[in-house]
């Protein structure tokens, strides 16, 4: 089901930077920008989407999809994308080597920094681009992403504040980072259920407890009704440093309304890194999830249900955590039960009134080696990437899906406001204070389809978004689309969310081989100690333990990294 998520809302952020759209002609580049001896003297051209008289050479390491079906006899470095690359701008990219995505290409991408054998440019993550910075591996693209970086680009940058000053070291840009869709868990509550027992909306972490008691004690989904829902078997309690948007139905709330923030690296009172699972704040968390879990309030079954979701679906529960996205795994509840009104609270907010959340970190880069010739190339491939495509692409590639496999150097690269541009413009459309024709088609592209295709789905009044002013069978393809930006995207984008970021996104080197271990090691402690199997003082001993374990040398690494 993530898996599914994380495809559609990459396509979200991706569906404006892949059209194929006409906006330039590549092959009006006058090169006025002078020879600098590749291939015989290629020119540099000015123009940000012009094209080289000359073939432009970039050679990458690639992660590759061992079971990716191209077409034909395409492979990773020979398909229609990069000959349409080559044929249009004159940049020809070569593989100086490949290697299976996941760890084989992190361990390919290792080796390459350890021998400083490296190719012009390739994707690392936040620990090797760290690593490279130190070593000075690595080219300073200040200056060609001003002078080349295209208008889209620097706008889609722009648009996500201190993305690029988070790989700017000494006024020096190292790197090229993906962007990130926004998230953070909100309290999703069946509010058809609030209004039969006549309950306010939660704020505090009590008024959440004696709403899912009301639930529980009133069977209001029948016997067996469930508390609070999630975290299914094999999931996580809370999202991590590794997968930090991961906010669908687990618990990361309850710590973070303790000002906890366990699976994530944050500083301590003396600006030191310390994980997060090992603090005193977790601990507090952990003792009331127990009680919690004693009265009932947590599911019975947390961790070993084989799906979570089928309480949802089936009606049993009434109440889990998840970001604004959710509606799009709540169609077959109010399908099997047309009265289900889901409704996001920002709740539960901490002792201060802060609604606390980590920050869901990107953690892929495009780096550059130092002494590549041609470094603007690197950002011509962004440009291309991220704007409107040349007339010959929809000629050439308008009827082909391009995906990671065949773009080179492929990024996840969106305006930071996609989510709130869509949400703003759609309200605006439906309440008559816009035409659908003054949506922003060109940069957000999806927004302006979710305004397209809203008043199929949305009934009047439109700014009442209970589940009885919606009609499921209106638009079937975007029903849940609309439902979802309007009823937890307008929520979301209007919440203020003190965020913490995790210090790192990344394994270090002591983690490759010690992370694992540890995992489970806090995975088992935490569900023993939440289900009442071990005492809370276990807690203590886990830490103990997760110290002597490699945790002491880990955190040593990742304060490095600071």
């Amino acid at each position: 089901m993530k898996r599914k998520m994380a495809a559609i809302l990459a396509g979200i952020f991706l569906i404006a930077s892949l059209s194929g759209c006409v906006s330039k002609d590549a092959n009006s580049g006058d090169g006025n920008g002078g020879s600098t001896g590749n291939e015989g003297g290629a020119e540099v051209s000015i123009d940000p989407l012009g094209a080289y008289k000359d073939p432009v050479k970039v050679s990458i390491g690639r992660a590759v999809d061992p079971n990716y079906q191209f077409d034909n006899e395409d492979t990773a470095e020979n398909n229609a994308y990069t000959r349409w690359l080559k044929d249009t701008y004159n940049i020809v990219t070569t593989h100086a080597w490949e290697a299976a995505q996941g760890t084989d290409y992190e361990q390919k991408v290792s080796l390459a920094i350890a021998s400083n054998d490296l190719p012009d440019a390739m994707m690392v993550n936040e620990t090797q681009l760290k690593q490279m910075i130190k070593a000075d591996q690595l080219a300073d693209l200040s200056e060609v992403y001003e002078k080349y970086g295209a208008e889209r680009l620097k706008d889609i940058y722009n648009s996500n504040p201190g993305l690029l000053d988070n790989v700017t070291y000494d006024g020096k840009l190292y790197a090229f980072p993906e962007t990130t869709l926004p998230s953070a868990p909100l309290t999703w509550i069946r509010k058809d259920w609030l209004d039969e027992l006549g309950l306010e909306a939660p704020t505090t972490l009590e008024d959440l407890q004696n709403i899912a008691k009301a639930f529980i004690d009133n069977k209001i989904g029948g016997e067996g009704t469930v508390g609070i829902v999630g975290t299914s078997q094999g999931g996580s309690l809370y999202s991590t440093f590794l997968s930090s948007g991961d906010h669908y139905m687990n618990f990361s709330p309850l710590f973070f309304a303790h000002n906890a923030y366990p699976g994530i690296w944050v500083k301590d009172k003396d600006g030191k890194a310390v994980y997060g699972s090992t603090t005193e704040e977790t601990k507090q968390a952990l003792i009331m999830m127990r009680d919690w879990y004693a009265q009932g309030i947590l599911d019975k079954e947390l961790a070993l249900r084989k799906s979570a979701q089928e309480l949802i679906t089936s009606g049993k529960a009434g109440i889990f955590f998840g970001p604004w996205w959710s509606p799009y795994n709540l169609q077959d509840n109010i399908k099997n039960d047309p009265k289900a009104n889901w409704r996001p609270y920002i709740a539960p907010l901490n002792a201060e009134g802060k609604f606390n959340s980590n920050e869901a970190t990107g953690s892929t880069y495009i780096v550059v080696r130092k002494g590549y010739e041609h470094p603007e190339a690197v950002v011509k491939m962004l440009n291309i990437h991220v704007s409107e495509k040349d007339p010959s692409y929809e000629e050439v590639l308008a009827d082909k899906q391009m995906t990671s496999q065949e773009i080179p150097l492929f990024i996840v690269a969106g305006h930071g406001d996609q989510l709130e541009y869509a949400v703003n413009s759609t309200e605006k459309y439906l309440a008559g204070e816009i035409r659908l024709e003054d949506i922003d088609k060109v940069n957000y592209g999806f927004g302006y389809e979710v305004a397209e295709h809203a008043k199929n789905v949305k009934k009047e009044p439109y700014d009442n978004y209970d589940i009885q002013y919606w009609d499921i069978n209106g638009d079937v393809a975007f029903f849940a689309h609309v439902y979802s930006h309007l009823n937890g995207g307008s929520a979301f984008v209007n919440a203020d969310v003190n965020y913490t970021r995790s210090i790192a996104t990344s394994k270090t080197k002591t983690m490759e081989a010690r992370w694992t271990n540890l995992e489970k090691l806090e995975d088992e402690v935490f569900l023993k100690i939440i289900m009442g199997s071990a005492p809370i003082e276990e807690f203590d001993t886990f830490v103990k333990k997760w110290y002597d374990q490699g945790g002491e040398q880990i955190t040593k690494e990742v304060n490095d990294l600071q």
